[in-house]
């Protein structure tokens, strides 16, 4: 039988790494309110088809998954632990997805040379490569939850300022 002190300092592994929730064995606050909610569910379903779908950007202005992950999962922490999830979800999908054909595109000079252009449509700005790809998508107003995006945006006439939560800026003339 092991002793006391030889439980206290055996190592717990660290959970596995996920991309969406885990409804099999959800361990995460969040992942069990995902799992646990029709819409949340729909959503995370929705993410993993679009993630298994294809590659993401290899970009500064795209959050690689695994930290969105994290920063998801710690809506847990937050009084609207349901809104902070579900505008966590909507963000990730809108930057997954394809800009419908309506979407206003505008040409554009920025301080990064792999954004050719910039679209605007529901309170979001996003990046554009020299392909119409979205290597990017920032908020430009609070969506209403706790949620913060990864990136924000902030127009003044033709400049528009895109600030990481980390502090790195890019700035675009339109």
């Amino acid at each position: 039988m092991a002793s006391a002190a030889t439980l206290q300092t055996a190592p717990v592994p660290p959970p596995a790494e996920q991309q969406t929730a885990d409804c099999s064995a959800p361990v995460f606050a969040t992942d069990q309110l995902v799992c646990g909610d029709r819409t949340l569910r729909a959503l995370d379903s929705e993410l993993a088809r679009a993630l298994a779908a294809g590659a993401l950007p290899n970009s500064p202005w795209f959050e690689p998954q695994s930290q969105w992950f994290l920063r998801r999962s710690h809506c847990a922490f937050a009084e609207d632990h349901n809104a902070c999830a579900m505008a966590a979800y909507r963000e990730r999908l809108a930057l997954l997805g394809d800009l419908e054909p309506t979407t206003k595109v505008l040409a554009a000079r920025c301080d990064d040379a792999a954004i050719a252009a910039v679209a605007v449509k529901d309170g979001q700005i996003f990046l554009l490569d020299r392909q119409r790809r979205i290597i990017g998508a920032a908020a430009t107003r609070s969506g209403g939850s706790s949620w913060q995006p990864f990136l924000t945006a902030q127009r003044r006439g033709r400049m528009l300022i895109v600030t990481t939560g980390e502090g790195a800026s890019l700035q675009c003339t339109v």
